[in-house]
């Protein structure tokens, strides 16, 4: 019984650092796609004043 424990803290401690692990970078891919967004709406726009122009 003694075993239980520490394994439990350990498991805990696993669970724990994989969940912020993957919300790391989750928030990375998360930026990524909201960068990539904005350059795509930006070069849009640019093309559409520049047509808008003309």
């Amino acid at each position: 019984m003694d075993i239980i424990g520490p394994l439990a803290l350990g498991t805990i401690g696993f669970v724990v650092a994989f969940a912020y692990i993957n919300m790391r970078q989750t928030e990375e891919q998360l930026a990524e796609t909201r960068r990539r967004k904005a350059e795509k709406a930006a070069a849009e726009s640019a093309s559409a004043m520049r047509i808008a122009a003309e």
